[in-house]
């Protein structure tokens, strides 16, 4: 059938989000990152990836470089 939603039924207890569809992080019962940590945790990302990058662009200067100078 085409006209059903492609979203997943909601479960049958009752829920306590809001009108906006947030959820009270204290009624799941599954422990949720704080803000400190989510913080934290995006940082740490950001700094590996820009770690990664970096070493990305010094691999492709080396490359240059050595392809000029054995290119003589």
């Amino acid at each position: 059938m085409h006209n059903e939603s492609p979203l997943a039924p909601c479960r049958a207890e009752p829920c306590s989000a809001d009108d906006m569809g947030r959820v009270d992080r204290w009624s799941t019962g599954e422990m949720q990152p704080t803000n400190g940590r989510l913080y934290q945790q995006q940082r740490q990302r950001a700094k590996r990836t820009a770690v990664w990058v970096g070493a990305v662009a010094v691999l492709v200067y080396v490359g240059f470089i050595l392809s000029g100078v054995i290119g003589r």
